[in-house]
């Protein structure tokens, strides 16, 4: 699972990649030192688990949190306690407190990993949704899933000659759906194995041409296994 450390303190930033090397199965991919200079990574990569400290120069962890909702799980790390209602409040999957021992780090890191794989293979087992429709709840196997465009408070679900309105946010529906599902513009999901052809920044399915953000552009080309642009 991959992780990265958010924290202006660079001694606890080191402590926190000490801490990170002895958990199996736990890679640290980025380290950095405020909130807002971490957003672009963040919306380019997947992450499993962002650990967040609080006390951040500019815009704080909990600010941060609210204004961005990122999808991967949330440690937030604070030297006051009274910053936890906020955390769980936005519920994130823990809060340490400062000075942070290597038992209690272990035993919320293993904790949010066993949540994140089991919620893994609850998505990964299930091969429809059953989607509300002029209030009636109508199966979609996931394979039939082309892509979804967002739409103010609503997503569009695509399939093959159909299109169903659905109340979520894009986030919401990307949490319900399995790994081949990725986020490729701030308006669209594709399903990767529904991609016909890659031109450039666009991909086409189904005589549709979306649109790739340069955010995501990078992860969607190692995720098709592409070559990347030296």
């Amino acid at each position: 699972m991959h992780c990265i450390i958010i924290d202006d303190d660079p001694v606890q930033r080191h402590l926190l990649s000490q801490y990170i090397d002895k958990v199996e199965n736990l890679e640290l991919i980025g380290e950095f030192d405020s909130a807002t200079s971490a957003i672009s990574f963040i919306n380019s990569h997947h992450l499993d688990i962002i650990f967040l400290d609080v006390e951040l120069p500019g815009m704080n962890g909990v600010e941060f949190v609210e204004q961005f909702k990122p999808e991967a799980n949330i440690i937030l790390i604070s030297s006051e306690e009274r910053y936890a209602i906020n955390g769980f409040n936005l519920e994130v999957s823990d809060y340490l407190l400062k000075p942070i021992s290597f038992a209690r780090f272990s035993r919320s890191v293993n904790r949010t990993m066993t949540r994140i794989s089991t919620e893994s293979q609850s998505s990964e087992g299930n091969n429809y949704l059953f989607i509300k429709d002029k209030g009636v709840y109508q199966k979609v196997q996931i394979s039939d899933i082309q892509f979804i465009q967002s739409s103010s408070e609503y997503v569009n679900i695509h399939t093959k000659g159909k299109r169903i309105m659905l109340y979520s946010s894009m986030d919401g529906i990307l949490k319900k759906l399995p790994s081949n599902f990725m986020r490729v513009h701030r308006s669209y999901i594709v399903n990767l194995n529904a991609i016909e052809c890659v031109n450039g920044n666009t991909v086409e399915i189904d005589n549709h041409s979306i649109n790739v953000s340069k955010t995501y552009h990078d992860s969607l080309k190692s995720s098709l296994g592409l070559k990347m642009a030296k």
